[in-house]
């Protein structure tokens, strides 16, 4: 019969010879306090900007983007005679380039429809972010509008360093196309297809972010229009008054000494805040089964 063994052999040499498993300690700096790894801090940062962000308050910044095209639009027109933003105006002076008219700008037409190519391709290209979850992500939405801000940022370093010509105002008579003056155009009209996307993406077709006449409409109509409450009519009364206000700081601006690339590089300031905003936005809160 095999003897147990006895209390002293089970002691502390006994134990010592038995294998023992030893959980690694977090790594520490020299100074003691505990270093993340940088896969965890990939993993991390990863799960912030994948997470879904929530709707409240995310109106704000499409108002903000009403804002841009006003800002935008009447810089736009006041130099180019064409818009960036409001595709219905580019359409009908497209409209009017086939019988040659207006007289004063009979190659109107040619900026207009760049303008409504790169605004068609601007919205195609944001379009895809729907591809990544649903795109209202942090991730995404920062990226998109940082792109935005980055086509303005390139339209007014153009004209600020003259590669494209400061314009006085909108000219009498001009009988010919400054085809460079199609550049800064063709950047500002594809980040405003970026904004109007994003607006459908989120679900506040109430703020186009660069048409009216729709909005006005919905004001017009609406039953609720004098209820307190009415978060819809609070949301496009902000739209209108945001492309007011831009439009009439953009004409400002543009006649002051600081000229139009002021008030395009205000315009690329609000799109980049956007983008950081989008950055450190709250998450979607999380509904337990």
């Amino acid at each position: 019969m095999v003897k147990p063994p006895s209390i002293e052999e089970s002691g502390p040499a006994a134990q010592s010879s038995l294998p023992t498993t030893e959980v690694p300690s977090p790594s520490r700096s020299h100074c003691g306090s505990i270093t993340d790894s940088p896969d965890s801090l990939w993993t991390r940062a990863n799960s912030h900007f994948g997470e879904e962000i929530t709707l409240v308050h995310a109106d704000l910044p499409m108002i903000a983007c009403a804002l841009v095209s006003g800002i935008c639009d009447s810089s736009a027109y006041n130099a180019w005679t064409c818009f960036v933003s409001m595709q219905t105006g580019n359409t009908i002076f497209l409209a009017l380039g086939a019988s040659g008219q207006p007289l004063s700008h009979p190659f109107g037409w040619v900026k207009s429809l760049i303008s409504i190519f790169f605004f068609l391709c601007g919205c195609l290209f944001f379009a895809q972010t729907r591809r990544f979850g649903a795109g209202k992500n942090r991730g995404i939405l920062s990226i998109s509008f940082l792109l935005q801000g980055v086509c303005v940022i390139v339209a007014a370093a153009l004209v600020q360093k003259g590669v494209v010509p400061e314009p006085v105002g909108v000219k009498s008579i001009e009988d010919e196309v400054n085809f460079i003056e199609l550049i800064p155009l063709a950047f500002l009209a594809f980040q405003s297809g970026g904004q109007i996307v994003t607006s459908r993406i989120l679900g506040f077709n109430e703020i186009p972010t660069t048409v009216l006449t729709s909005v006005y409409c919905d004001i017009a109509s609406d039953p609720k229009v004098l209820v307190w409450n009415n978060v819809k009519r609070n949301r496009r009364v902000g739209a209108v008054l945001a492309i007011l206000s831009g439009g009439i700081a953009g004409g400002w601006i543009s006649r002051s000494s600081a000229g139009l690339s002021a008030a395009l590089w205000l315009a690329a300031a609000i799109k980049v805040a956007i983008s950081f905003g989008w950055a450190i936005w709250r998450p979607k809160p999380v509904t337990l089964p």
